[in-house]
């Protein structure tokens, strides 16, 4: 497998995630204006019960915000790897693409 087609599936890898990430932005978004619009309510009609909603959706926000964060650290490593293994030997390229791919998904044995 020469360089071109490594650099394609990683592209192919990258338009993956953007559509994942994109999808994630949305429910965040979603589950924000949720929380934001509970909020109001309880201010408004001054019922302080509507104040455990923002709550609620504001700790829900934690977990598409990781996986964003998780994503993005994966398509920099894919984005900077081939750049980077093409300059070494191939021995050498072979075992550096085994770290990368141990440190992006870890050891599922």
């Amino acid at each position: 497998m020469d360089l071109e087609q490594i650099i394609k599936r990683i592209d192919e890898v990258h338009k993956q995630n953007r559509t994942t990430e994109i999808l994630l932005l949305i429910g965040t978004s979603v589950l924000f204006l949720c929380g934001i619009t509970c909020f109001v309510l309880a201010i408004v009609k001054q019922e302080f019960a509507w104040g455990a909603p923002p709550v609620i959706t504001t700790s829900l926000l934690y977990f598409p915000l990781k996986e964003i964060k998780e994503l993005r650290r994966k398509n920099i490593a894919l984005a900077t790897a081939p750049a980077l293994i093409s300059q070494l030997p191939k021995a050498k390229a072979a075992e550096e693409i085994q770290k990368l791919l141990q440190n992006l998904f870890g050891n599922h044995e």
